[in-house]
């Protein structure tokens, strides 16, 4: 019974996870790197397995980090089933065209430039298009929520709610050999709107994300209390809100909490816009699926009363669109991807009001090392966008209590049932996996930290708890091209 981890290994993107469990070998997600450009750049390096000797695929959640090289794995050989819950394959389809769409944007624009120079043959295609999407998406056999999925050899997978994001799971997978849990992402508790994770059962090996295993999350009354004075502090300097935000899950809850302080009288009326195409598709996705939302909100969702949109949104389909919005007068919430100001809309909004004192960015989500939001949470006074050098005048707030991510708190209390099984964590910055493996060997938990591309015997002892050599990226104010 091995572990190979290609990815999410000593880092927080590129989910995926080979469990070999006698001759069957299964992989657990296939996600996109994601940060700087060392590591993206790994999404073209080939896998550390053969493709076509894989038994199954197994999908915890559709974000672009767990679900984003799934076309790389089916164009270089798999061409067996891809399990997921109904809605993951939704997620999964919408955020993958979207995926196709923008890295063809970005090499038709990287082309053109480079062709100015003779370069042209030096700027890499993209990853896959949008053919590769469906032929993926052809490969998806939908599971249901805590049914058991019967695989060869006496191999059996449960999905569980993990409570992240809509249809996300963890899986508990039995084998002759032995039996392993695989966290996915797990929900914070506190979300306000997304049921809680369910508990696992005890097993011998369990696979934890720890994205947030080093710190508490601020409680949701605490964060909405800031959130609105932030907002607040913000319209009195008259210029416009940037809200950066993950079209998926992100989005939606920020929408949430804005249209209870609109009704509530806390902020004003002002037009809120959500300039992403991903996001509105998403908002009208969670609309349909009350049975995943805690009672108040399905409730609403029962009712027609449309819990992720406040009266002033206005959703910008096309570019032009968004265009406008640059000449709206007046006060306005911005909302916009990507939710690490990696691409997308943002770095329009961004390129036009960063080097305006009035503008206010409220970060709302994770940012990766290496990334322009990183670069702004990090306090940089100067940064490209699009190659162009911007002064950083804006006020920049980040509040984290909106994350979608288990502290440590809620990790803990998901650990508890598996006291006899030994830990590895993934899906976190080796600084933050160094704290939280503290934290679990002083519980007498057996952990260790899995390191990319490795091979693990999940039956040996791991031993002693070994902190792993944390390395520093030095991304300085004007080394971010985007």
């Amino acid at each position: 019974m091995n572990l190979l981890s290609a990815g999410a290994a000593e880092t927080v993107t590129g989910s995926c996870h080979l469990f070999s469990f006698g001759k069957n070998k299964i992989l657990v997600d296939c996600g996109l790197f994601q940060g700087s450009q060392d590591l993206e750049d790994l999404n073209r390096e080939a896998f550390p397995f053969d493709p076509s000797e894989l038994d199954a695929v197994l999908v915890t959640h559709g974000h672009l980090d767990h679900v984003g090289r799934l076309p790389k794995l089916v164009k270089e050989g798999y061409k067996g089933a891809i399990y997921a819950t109904t809605t993951t394959k939704h997620i999964a389809e919408i955020v993958l065209l979207d995926a196709a769409k923008i890295q063809l944007e970005d090499y038709e624009r990287a082309l053109r430039k480079a062709q100015r120079s003779g370069k042209e043959k030096k700027v890499p295609k993209p990853l896959f298009e949008q053919q590769d999407v469906m032929q993926t998406i052809s490969l998806f056999k939908t599971v249901s929520m805590n049914d058991t999925l019967n695989l060869d050899n006496g191999i059996s997978v449960i999905y569980r709610p993990a409570g992240h994001i809509l249809g996300s799971s963890f899986l508990e997978i039995s084998s002759p050999e032995g039996k392993v849990i695989c966290s996915g992402d797990l929900g914070n508790t506190e979300s306000g709107v997304q049921a809680d994770f369910a508990l696992p059962s005890d097993c011998d090996v369990v696979l934890i994300e720890s994205t947030y295993g080093n710190r508490t999350h601020r409680s949701m009354k605490e964060t909405l209390t800031e959130f609105k004075s932030v907002i607040l502090d913000a319209l009195k300097t008259k210029g416009k809100i940037l809200i950066p935000s993950f079209a998926l899950e992100r989005s939606q809850n920020i929408l949430f909490h804005l249209k209870n302080l609109q009704q509530s009288g806390d902020i004003p009326q002002i037009p809120i816009f959500l300039d992403s195409p991903m996001a509105s598709k998403m908002t009208q996705l969670y609309e349909g699926h009350e049975n995943e939302f805690l009672p108040k909100v399905a409730n609403d969702l029962k009712q027609g009363n449309h819990p992720f949109e406040p009266e002033t949104l206005v959703y910008t389909a096309t570019a032009e669109d968004s265009k406008k919005i640059n000449d709206h007068q007046g006060q306005a919430i911005i909302i916009a991807g990507s939710g690490m100001m990696t691409g997308g809309r943002i770095l329009h909004h961004l390129r036009h009001h960063l080097w305006q004192k009035e503008t206010s960015v409220i970060i709302v989500g994770y940012q990766s090392q290496g990334t322009l939001g990183r670069l702004l949470v990090d306090g940089k006074k100067r940064v490209k966008i699009y190659g162009e050098d911007v002064v950083v005048r804006a006020s920049i707030h980040t509040i984290g209590g909106f994350s979608a991510h288990a502290d440590q708190d809620d990790l803990l209390r998901w650990l508890e049932p598996t006291s006899k099984a030994t830990i590895y964590m993934i899906h976190g910055e080796v600084e933050t996996m160094n704290a939280f493996g503290e934290v679990l060997a002083q519980k007498g938990r057996k952990v260790a930290m899995a390191k990319r591309n490795k091979t693990y015997d999940l039956k040996q002892d791991v031993g002693a708890f070994v902190p792993s050599v944390i390395q520093v990226e030095d991304t300085g104010p004007n080394t971010l091209n985007q």
